[in-house]
């Protein structure tokens, strides 16, 4: 007896690797990915927000995270941009910001998806970076500990997100976190686990 299975067709992604949802209509807000020059991310979205009225530009910024880094011996953390050369911008009207883009003169446009027009990042995604960022939209470092070969996070973004960690790299101090319906996007997240049982 055959079982038919489903497959889901392969959801279109963006230039960064970041899943893509669908077009919506006008009004409804919306994270759309920026693309812009590359070490510039901050100083375009200051600008942009000066330059742009808020009913076509809500918000601009570029996602910071935190990453561990070994100097001298000694393990730090420091902040780095989550997606170089890629900004998000806030809007619910993205034809009224694809054209105000285009008149400020500035490097800055809506990056596309697979060759297609400009889309928004999918919705379960930007839930997820709504509540992982902080007040200053970095993704900061959580810190975990391994029980009888366990994961638990005692403090930081991913408390509570337990099972969507897939991969733990206690060497480098990070992890991979499954995103979305289908698992298919991970992001990596800092992570410090400095005691395993």
């Amino acid at each position: 007896m055959a079982v038919a299975t489903a497959s889901r067709a392969r959801a279109p992604r963006m230039a960064m690797g970041l899943p893509c949802g669908r077009r919506v209509p006008k009004g409804r807000v919306r994270w759309y990915p920026l693309k812009v020059r590359e070490g510039s991310e901050a100083s375009t979205c200051s600008r942009l927000m000066r330059l742009l009225p808020r009913d076509v530009l809500m918000d601009c910024f570029p996602l910071e995270k935190e990453r561990w880094f070994k100097h001298a011996g000694v393990w730090e953390l420091q902040r780095a941009a989550a997606y170089r050369g890629y900004a998000f911008a806030v809007t619910a009207d993205p034809a009224g910001l694809y054209k105000a883009l285009a008149q400020t003169g500035l490097k800055a446009e809506i990056a596309g998806a697979d060759d297609r027009a400009w889309m928004p990042l999918a919705p379960d995604a930007q839930e997820w970076f709504e509540r992982c960022m902080d007040g200053e939209r970095v993704l900061r470092s959580s810190t975990a500990v391994i029980v009888d070969g366990v994961l638990h996070v005692q403090e930081g973004p991913l408390v509570g997100q337990e099972p969507r960690i897939r991969k733990v790299d206690r060497h480098r101090r990070r992890c991979e976190v499954s995103l979305g319906w289908d698992g298919a996007f991970t992001e990596q997240m800092p992570l410090d686990v400095p005691f395993k049982s």
